[in-house]
């Protein structure tokens, strides 16, 4: 293929063109090729395949070959009439553009919260009010996130600090020194990393900071007669900056505390006390110089709920509700809620204005992106470099929120409002992804929650009257695998020889179209079969799937009878059908005149394919002659073309596939034994919905692999009934009835050898297993039929040389 110029972009050059793919026709026309395309088209309603390729020629310069113009042109006639119509082409384009999208290749199958929640911690005495995690900091400043310690604090001043793994470790109780009759009652706490302290703020305008080393639990200094009992704090360490402790009082007045822990030691004790005493004037004159605070005034109306620091910045944000004891005349009026603080430049200071305020929020510095929340339910997305109207805004919470984060590079927001319901948004496309409501049925609904997100294991940490946790996205672990594709088991995996792509259909009813060459997904189709149960949209499994004769289009059946038609390059659903409601598909095909399915109805099923290739009149059943389940069925398209099916109780059956009559029928159990075609042993009626589990779920007895095999009398064997799971025809071999075209795969590891010659019949078996309680789940053969291929239940791969056996 050769091209002489390349139209991405206006100027570019010729290496910026992919030479591997010319169907990614997206990347050679520019903005002025599809204007004058669009022209072309209004002109001439719609263009020939040899039409379009001489434009596309003019217009890019690029010169396909025969076989690769044909790919494309089929991509882009969805209608199938031989004709490119405008609409097609630009849906092409922008189907191209989706798929070069790394959004899309990123595009996760599992909802957010995928997997159950875990109890760390079972009942409380007293209800827990702060969860906090802190890493292990060594004496040359490293600090280590897979190593450290829990903190869980509440309201009574029991403090108990926990190991990685939750198990307990100490208690401490941050109870007054003083002979008081109230007793303390906790605000906040946070803890002090670096220095090995823990910080206590109470109602009773005191600061309590204890000593943590080892198994201690001291109390080391008080810092007392603060104006207004401090409501947050916010701890911040690192490497590069002074440890600064952030406070925000009832009154919404911000200060900041500054540690300089190498001017003394870290904290200078009376001799005659073991507990320092200083008084919050003496701590603002700089009396202590291992400690040195700063105090920026009210910046906000009411009580502070949360602060952050921004390293990068250089400052903080701190955010507060509206007064609601205000007077009513006052309430309309709307005040600073949220504010962006630069430390030494009191003059950089950012405000942002919400009704009724702001409870909790979530920034990202690098792309300057603030999420906040209220009591009014709603979350507001703000770019702080423009601060007077919100980006956009999420509704969905009928409470409250009271907590949120941001992951995955901001284009996650996980919100959580006082019922304890977990909201999870898409930031890119602000829809709703998720609503988690485990958290409310198990926690006490009156005790308030709160929560801790740990950003080294991605999990969500509730904590109330018990402490629970959930992985929210968890990373994959690339040191043992590479992830997986579907959230459940693949049922059915095709390769698209026309278009080079793979598609995989699993039990999630995901259908993924793949680039194999590329390790890629290309289109992603979801919720592909649903049905309504009590009022709920759910998912339901894909069990079978095949091409159709010009594989452009992708027929699908399910577990519940549906049968659906698609076009797998832009994921829409043609047609819809069904063989019988309930009955799971287990085998489809599609024939140039018809189409068959088959499943648990005990019937064939055909579709005829009406004028237009894409209409498919009421389905005509065959003559029901399997008197259980139909497991799974085989064509041959050499001549005369035939269909057989077999069914849960070893029953095969051949038929003629023009004019769907049967000629041959066998039982797996007695194999040499024909059984005339109209003779019933049991009478058929309608199949009923059975408790038996699909062929895609393991069931239970087989997961078990069997040590010994008991050995059955020869007549008792022939009696049982064989399970067939596989069948295989071998179109290359000749009809004869001394030649065998057909294999089966039995339950008990044999595969059986039919030839489907109307005079023909059984004509031998092989065991295709080693080991006890295997089975042949699989099978496949080379184009001349030489090498016979099976897969087993337990796993192993064989290789079998079929020419001239039987």
């Amino acid at each position: 293929m050769e091209r002489k110029s390349t139209l991405s972009s206006p100027g570019s050059s010729l290496e910026s063109v992919d030479h591997s793919q010319p169907q990614l026709l997206h990347r050679y026309l520019t903005r002025e090729n599809v204007q004058h395309l669009h022209q072309l088209f209004d002109q001439r309603k719609q263009l020939l395949p040899d039409e379009l390729r001489a434009e596309l020629f003019v217009l890019t310069g690029v010169r396909f070959s025969d076989e690769e113009f044909e790919t494309l042109f089929m991509k882009i006639n969805t209608d199938r009439d031989n004709f490119c119509q405008w609409d097609e082409l630009i849906s092409y384009l922008i189907l191209g553009f989706h798929n070069d999208d790394p959004l899309a290749v990123q595009e996760s199958l599992d909802l957010p919260i995928s997997l159950d929640m875990s109890v760390k911690l079972g009942r409380q005495t007293y209800p827990v009010i702060k969860i906090e995690y802190s890493p292990m900091v060594s004496y040359d400043g490293t600090v280590n996130w897979s190593q450290g310690f829990w903190a869980t604090s509440t309201q009574e001043a029991v403090i108990n600090f926990w190991k990685r793994d939750w198990k307990h470790e100490k208690t401490g109780k941050a109870f007054s020194v003083d002979l008081k009759r109230a007793k303390t009652w906790i605000l906040d706490t946070a803890v002090l990393p670096d220095l090995n302290y823990f910080c206590v703020a109470c109602l009773e305008h005191e600061l309590r900071i204890y000593d943590i080393i080892g198994s201690g639990f001291t109390l080391k200094i008080i810092v007392n007669r603060i104006p207004n009992p401090i409501n947050a704090l916010k701890y911040h360490f690192s490497a590069s900056t002074r440890s600064k402790l952030i406070m925000g009082d009832y009154k919404g007045v911000l200060r900041v505390v500054e540690f300089y822990p190498e001017r003394k030691e870290p904290f200078k004790f009376d001799a005659a006390s073991t507990v320092t005493r200083l008084s919050f004037r003496d701590l603002l004159n700089g009396s202590y110089p291992q400690m040195e605070c700063v105090d920026y005034g009210r910046l906000l109306p009411d009580i502070v709920r949360q602060l952050q620091f921004v390293e990068p910045t250089y400052s903080f944000l701190a955010c507060s509700e509206n007064d609601p004891l205000a007077p009513s005349g006052s309430r309309k009026k709307l005040y600073t809620s949220v504010i962006i603080q630069h430390l030494t430049k009191l003059d950089k200071i950012t405000k942002i204005k919400v009704p009724k305020g702001v409870t909790c929020f979530a920034y990202d510095h690098v792309k300057d992106f603030l999420v906040t929340g209220g009591p009014d339910g709603e979350l507001r997305m703000w770019d702080i470099r423009r601060p007077e109207n919100p980006v956009a805004s999420l509704s969905g919470h009928n409470a409250g929120v009271v907590f949120m984060f941001l992951q995955d590079g901001s284009q996650k927001i996980y919100s959580m409002d006082t019922k304890k319901i977990v909201k999870i948004w898409d930031v890119l496309n602000r829809i709703l992804i998720q609503t988690y409501s485990q958290f409310s049925t198990t926690l006490y609904k009156t005790v308030p929650a709160c929560a801790y997100y740990n950003d080294l294991n991605r999990e969500l940490v509730i904590g109330a009257n018990k402490v629970l946790s959930a992985p929210c996205c968890p990373k994959i672990p690339l040191e043992v695998t590479d992830g997986e594709s579907h959230t459940q088991p693949i049922s059915v995996l095709l390769y698209n020889p026309l278009f080079k792509v793979l598609i995989s259909c699993g039990l999630d009813s995901y259908i993924i179209v793949w680039d194999h060459t590329m390790n890629r997904k290309l289109t992603i189709i979801t919720d592909a079969h649903t049905q309504v149960v009590n009022g709920l949209l759910e998912q339901v499994q894909i069990t079978a799937a095949c091409f159709d004769p010009k594989l452009q289009l992708l027929l699908t059946g399910a577990r519940d009878g549906t049968l659906k038609v698609w076009n797998f390059n832009s994921g829409s659903c043609m047609s819809s059908m069904s063989i019988q409601e309930g009955c799971e598909v287990t085998a489809v095909f599609w024939e140039p005149t018809s189409i068959l399915a088959m499943g648990w109805n005990h019937a064939v099923v055909e579709f005829p394919v009406g004028t237009t290739g894409m209409d498919f009149p009421r389905g005509i059943d065959w003559q029901k002659l399997h008197s259980d389940d139909i497991l799974c069925a085989s064509v041959t398209h050499s001549e005369p073309k035939a269909i057989a099916t077999c069914s849960y109780t070893g029953e095969i059956v051949f038929w003629l596939m023009e004019t769907g009559q049967p000629y041959q029928r066998f039982n797996a159990a007695k194999p040499q034994q024909k059984i005339p075609v109209n003779a019933m042993t049991t009478k058929i009626g309608k199949p009923k919905r059975r408790s038996r589990m699909s062929v895609f779920m393991p069931q239970e007895q087989l997961r078990q692999r069997r040590l010994t095999r008991i050995v059955m009398p020869v007549k008792a064997e022939q009696l049982r009934q064989l399970t067939i799971h596989e069948l295989l025809f071998l179109e290359s071999r000749p009809m004869h009835p001394e030649v065998g075209t057909l294999l089966s795969s039995l339950d008990t590891g044999v595969i059986q050898v039919y030839s489907h010659h109307v005079d023909g019949g059984f004509l031998g078996s092989f065991n295709a297993v080693h080991m006890a309680g295997d089975r042949v789940v699989s099978m496949t053969t080379d184009p001349y039929n030489k090498f016979l291929f099976t897969g087993s239940y337990l796993g192993y791969v064989k290789t079998w040389l079929l020419e001239g056996y039987l």
